[in-house]
């Protein structure tokens, strides 16, 4: 099973403007640069609602295993090298997004590299000291450029890839969960050793929770929610390349968005035993391998995978058919969606792909 959680807050800070907000930018950035002998450095906080994640595992999960994957999609790159680390951490102290954009609408409001909620918040309180990211707390030097736990830090190392994040930050969710740390979101950033070293990094952008396309940041919980239980069912035989057919029986064109979805299919003989009773042949019912059938979910027009193939798309059974639950939570809307399905026996894979389109609509 994959859920989708998209963002609550987000935003971008950075070492040459250090007093200023970019809450409401469409673009997030995290890079270093040198410009002559001035750095540059930009780190991205992004905040995600931990009551809804918390209730998702309870609900679903429970002490089951899971794993979360922070996702970023790039907009545009300059300058990276070729090989790069890129690190998240659990930010230790609370911050608010505020409303500026880096050239448009320049305002102090918010979070900078300075401040946690804005210059004009933390001078009403310089007595109390409270907007002020606060020293020794630990993560960032200087207690400037946000501060973060080093537990449950995560990474992702590109090497001749694309820029697209899907770190796994298992760890700092399970933290957030567990109430072992507060929920303050997650910063995103280069290693402190090559922030402070005399190379350049270059930056990456990626869209915000401001942008107007479908990419805006999102957390992603997967867990193995397959159950196998034949019944009477009699087990495909042969090969799916030759020997049997794949159906999906249930699939609607329309599905409403966030609600839940059991797609039911089959497997069937392609040239079934002629019979002399009422039954029609092709109405046979067949389960396909255990724990080699899985489900991929794309989007139809950018092709981009949604749910890929894998342990957590894995396909059910009980005594009526095969089967596998999608949740549409937070799926764009008004786009279509393609299904798949993989077959893996004796190492080798047989995609099924009969053009099985869906849409999401409001």
């Amino acid at each position: 099973m994959h859920k989708f959680f998209t963002s609550s807050f987000d935003a971008s800070i950075y070492l040459q403007q250090p007093d200023q907000n970019a809450g409401r930018d469409e673009m997030l950035e995290v890079g270093k640069l040198y410009y002559g002998s001035i750095k540059d450095i930009a780190r991205t906080l992004i905040k995600f609602n931990s009551t809804q994640i918390s209730q998702s595992v309870a609900e679903n999960i429970g002490t089951g295993s899971y794993s979360a994957f922070l996702n970023l999609k790039a907009s545009k790159s300059e300058e990276i090298p070729l090989q790069y680390t890129l690190y998240a951490n659990a930010i230790s102290q609370s911050w608010t997004m505020g409303t500026g954009t880096k050239f448009d609408n320049i305002t102090s409001d918010g979070v900078s590299w300075k401040y946690r909620n804005g210059i004009d918040t933390w001078q009403d309180n310089v007595t109390a000291g409270t907007a002020i990211f606060a020293a020794g707390t630990t993560g960032s030097a200087n207690a400037e450029g946000g501060t973060w736990y080093l537990s449950g830090s995560a990474s992702q190392s590109f090497d001749y890839e694309t820029d697209d994040v899907r770190m796994d930050v298992t760890n700092i969710i399970k933290l957030w969960v567990s109430g072992s740390i507060p929920n303050n979101g997650i910063i995103v950033h280069h290693g402190l050793n090559e922030e402070n070293d005399l190379l350049d990094y270059g930056v990456i952008k990626f869209f915000s929770k401001e942008t107007n396309t479908i990419y805006e940041p999102k957390l992603e919980l997967v867990w193995d929610d397959s159950r196998f239980l034949t019944g009477s069912l009699s087990p495909v035989t042969g090969s799916a390349q030759d020997e049997y057919k794949v159906v999906i029986t249930n699939l609607k064109n329309e599905y409403v968005a966030n609600t839940k979805v059991k797609i039911r299919l089959k497997g069937r003989d392609i040239y079934p035993s002629k019979t002399f009773d009422r039954t029609f042949s092709y109405d046979q019912v067949k389960y396909l391998p255990s724990g080699s059938t899985q489900y991929q979910v794309e989007d139809y027009v950018t092709g981009e995978t949604i749910f890929p193939f894998g342990d957590y798309t894995k396909v059910s059974c009980d005594a009526i058919s095969n089967y596998f639950i999608m949740d549409l939570s937070t799926l764009p809307i008004n786009r279509t969606y393609r299904l798949k399905i993989k077959i893996i026996e004796s190492g080798i894979a047989t995609i099924v792909d009969d053009k099985y389109i869906f849409e999401i609509v409001s």
